[in-house]
C-alpha cells in the first residue's frame, strides 16, 4: 500500500507515474463519509483546476476526474491544445497562462515545445529545445478563479507549467484558496517550489513521476522510515546530481 489513508500514513514516497489516477480517487475517497468502491458512483459535487491542462486525454491529471463526474476549468495558453480540449472534454476551457501579477493582461511570446512548452526563457526538461514561438495572454490565476466565481477550499489542483510555477504563485493566493489536494510538477532542482509549499502550510507526502503531492499540514500526515529515507534521497542526496544533468 503506497498511502495508507485510514492512517494518513505514507508508505512509499517515490512511485511511478501510472499510479497517480487511482492515488488521486482513493485520496478523495477517503475524505467521504461515506466510503465508495473503486467503481463507485458518480464523484458529483467535486471540482478540480487543471494550470496547463495540455492534451485532452494523454498525461491529463483532470481526465480521469472528468470522467467520474467532476466539474473544473481546464486551463491551457496553446491554441492547438485549447481547441483540443474543447473537441474532446466537457469542462470549461480557458485560453490563458496564469503567470505572476506584473504579467497580468500582458501578452508574451511562449516557447512552443509541445508539452514542455513554457513562458521561461528555455523548456526545463533536459533535451528540450525550441525556436518557436506563439502570443500568449497572461492572467492571474486568482483572477481566473474569481472571474468564475470558483469557491475557496475546492477539492484539487493540477500545476504543470514546465518551470513557471512560482510566478505563478505570485499571483495565487494560496492561503486563501486553500485546495485539498495540489499536485504539481517538481524537477527538483532546487528547493525552491518545496520550500513554498511549507511556507504557506502545505506537507508533502509523496511523488508520482515528476509530481509532489501537497496537502495542508493540518491533516497531520506521517511519511514512514523509508519514505523519509526517500524525501531525502529525492530532495537532498540527489539534488547535486540533478543540477549537474540539467546545465544545458
Amino acid at each position: 500500500m503506497i498511502l495508507n489513508f485510514k492512517e494518513k500514513k505514507t508508505n512509499i514516497f517515490k512511485n511511478r507515474p501510472d499510479t497517480g489516477e487511482k492515488l488521486v480517487q482513493k485520496f478523495f475517497n477517503s475524505l467521504d463519509s461515506n466510503e465508495k468502491s473503486e467503481k463507485s458512483e458518480k464523484d458529483v459535487g467535486r471540482f478540480f483546476v487543471d494550470v496547463g491542462a495540455n492534451h485532452p486525454v494523454i498525461d491529463s491529471q483532470s481526465y480521469h476526474l472528468e470522467v467520474l463526474g467532476w466539474e473544473g476549468l481546464l486551463i491551457e495558453p496553446l491554441k492547438e491544445y485549447t481547441d483540443l480540449l474543447k473537441s474532446k472534454r466537457s469542462n470549461k476551457v480557458i485560453q490563458v497562462a496564469c503567470s505572476s501579477k506584473k504579467n497580468h493582461d500582458k501578452i508574451l511570446d511562449i516557447i512552443v515545445a509541445g508539452v514542455h512548452s513554457t513562458l521561461n526563457t528555455k523548456p526545463i526538461a533536459v533535451g528540450v529545445n525550441s525556436n518557436k514561438t506563439q502570443k500568449v495572454k497572461c492572467k492571474t490565476l486568482d483572477y481566473v478563479l474569481k472571474e468564475n466565481n470558483i469557491q475557496k477550499n475546492f477539492d484539487f489542483l493540477s500545476v504543470d507549467i514546465e518551470g513557471h510555477e512560482m510566478e505563478m504563485f505570485d499571483g495565487f493566493s494560496l492561503n486563501y484558496w486553500m485546495p485539498k489536494l495540489i499536485i504539481l510538477e517538481d524537477h527538483v532542482i532546487n528547493h525552491e517550489k518545496h520550500n513554498y509549499m511549507k511556507k504557506n502550510n502545505y506537507q508533502l507526502i509523496c511523488r508520482t513521476g515528476l509530481n509532489s503531492w501537497y496537502v495542508p499540514k493540518l491533516l497531520n500526515w506521517n511519511l514512514s522510515l523509508k519514505a523519509k529515507f526517500e524525501f531525502f534521497r529525492k530532495f537532498y542526496l540527489g539534488i547535486m546530481f540533478r543540477k549537474l544533468r540539467y546545465l544545458k
